[in-house]
């Protein structure tokens, strides 16, 4: 039996452990505490701003992000209001984007130094005023799991511009909505329509140029230019603005399965004549067919002597209205020799969807042999239907590895001869999305932005609407 005593002694003893076992688990949850918020608390992000800018002006935003030890995937988001536009000013390594009003700067690993600083500029519409309130947000992975730190928002007020009548000035709030009334009720005056502009001959060779401008309103389902070119020459797509381009037995054909976005664009192809035809036996008819309320709507190209060059999304509405008032753009002078110039001149070439811009100076050259082309740079010859990125097209074989060097493409350039053309592509890719995602990076990231997608098979090009008949479109 326990004496008074050691009762005492027993039930000191279970204090203590009780004691000891707390003062650990206090211990080890001040630990536990201690190692989530560290890391979280030494990121921090801070942004300089003016207070205020003039409508028509540009100004800097700084952004400087305190990231510690933090090396992983993240980004950096802000939104402006309608009426501002954002390029880059200082991104690092960084990759920036600005679309739908959001600009973007994103990492794929962050830099090793604890403070990362970059920048980017605004353009303030001439028409705007007043204030607007700005903030961000800096998204980045720690451990497998999302985080984000919000930046403390700023306001920038816009004083309105001297230059600028006051009827004209517009709210910023307010400025997306004012447009698109405006932009309707310019669009109302307007029929559906499409024009060609007299076609005209290439700043160099025999090549005959031909501009469609298509005004379709808000309309984006299908649609489908088919034009008759005379006997005696070729038709190859300059910017078909995605549409698929293909000619066959004399009719030149773009079909678009949904059109752009824009309420008007230009598209272009080229005429290639055989021998002894000119400009001066030339005479295109062709038509714009879509489909309205299950309707098919059938339109005659007009032809005009006038300029499309100039003509964008943004002002293709006062475009028309010099048509219509007699005063738009001249046309290019008609050049009707036949003599191929001998001097340098960016390359007009063959594409399904998009403009090559990436190019050098070229001049005509005789016709060239495939054993001109290093075997390790010649394109290889892969079984059934794959699809290439092309990057550009030459009239004179140049190296692909010293051009292409600095855009760091993690596969190697390739040549083809084709059609009197070196062109140069990357590739190859079984799947056409994966083709499209390919092409879309080297757009946004690498900045060549006549990159187009080329379809084949068994080493033969083939137009890549026939490719998607063949094999699908996945």
């Amino acid at each position: 039996m326990l004496k008074n005593a050691d009762i005492y002694i027993y039930n000191k003893q279970n204090i203590e452990n009780l004691m000891i076992k707390k003062f650990i688990q206090i211990l080890g949850l001040s630990f536990s505490l201690t190692g989530i918020v560290c890391p979280q608390a030494t990121i921090s992000v801070t942004m300089d701003i003016p207070g205020a800018v003039e409508a028509g002006e540009e100004f800097d935003i700084n952004i400087v992000i305190q990231k510690g030890s933090l090396e992983e995937f993240s980004r950096f988001q802000q939104e402006l209001p309608f009426g501002l536009t954002a390029t880059a000013v200082n991104s690092g390594t960084a990759d920036f984007s600005f679309d739908r009003q959001r600009v973007r700067f994103i990492w794929l690993k962050l830099p090793a130094e604890g403070q990362v600083s970059i920048a980017y500029r605004v353009k303030v519409h001439e028409r705007l005023k007043g204030e607007f309130t700005i903030t961000g947000e800096f998204s980045y992975v720690e451990e497998d799991e999302r985080k984000s730190v919000n930046l403390k928002s700023g306001t920038i007020k816009i004083n309105p511009s001297p230059s600028v009548a006051e009827n004209l000035q517009v709210d910023v709030a307010e400025f997306e909505q004012v447009l698109l009334a405006e932009k309707e009720a310019l669009e109302s005056k307007y029929e559906i329509q499409c024009i060609r502009q007299a076609p005209f001959n290439a700043e160099s060779g025999n090549d005959i140029i031909v501009r469609l401008l298509i005004y379709k309103k808000s309309m984006d389902k299908f649609a489908k230019i088919e034009e008759i070119i005379p006997e005696g020459f070729e038709a190859k797509s300059i910017d078909s603005k995605d549409g698929i381009f293909t000619f066959k037995d004399g009719l030149a054909k773009i079909v678009w399965m949904n059109l752009p976005p824009e309420s008007g664009f230009v598209i272009s192809y080229r005429l290639i004549p055989s021998s002894g035809k000119t400009i001066n036996n030339l005479s295109i008819t062709g038509q714009l067919s879509y489909i309205d309320e299950g309707r098919n709507i059938v339109i005659d190209i007009t032809q005009q002597d006038i300029n499309l060059a100039g003509v964008t999304s943004e002002n293709v509405e006062q475009f028309l209205a010099s048509v219509q008032s007699g005063v738009a753009p001249p046309p290019p002078p008609k050049d009707t020799s036949t003599e191929v110039k001998e001097e340098p001149t960016k390359e007009v070439t063959e594409q399904p969807a998009r403009t090559v811009t990436e190019s050098q100076p070229l001049t005509r050259q005789p016709e060239t042999r495939y054993s001109d082309i290093p075997p390790t740079l010649l394109l290889p010859v892969e079984t059934g239907i794959y699809y290439r990125v092309q990057l550009a097209a030459t009239h004179k074989l140049v190296d692909p590895v010293s051009i292409y060097k600095k855009y760091n493409f993690e596969r190697p350039v390739k040549i083809e001869f084709h059609d009197g053309w070196y062109k140069f592509s990357i590739g190859s890719f079984a799947k056409y999305s994966d083709a499209s995602d390919f092409r879309e990076m080297v757009v946004t990231r690498k900045k060549i932005s006549g990159a187009f997608i080329v379809a084949y098979q068994n080493g033969t090009r083939i137009e890549v609407a026939e490719a998607w008949r063949m094999a699908g479109r996945d």
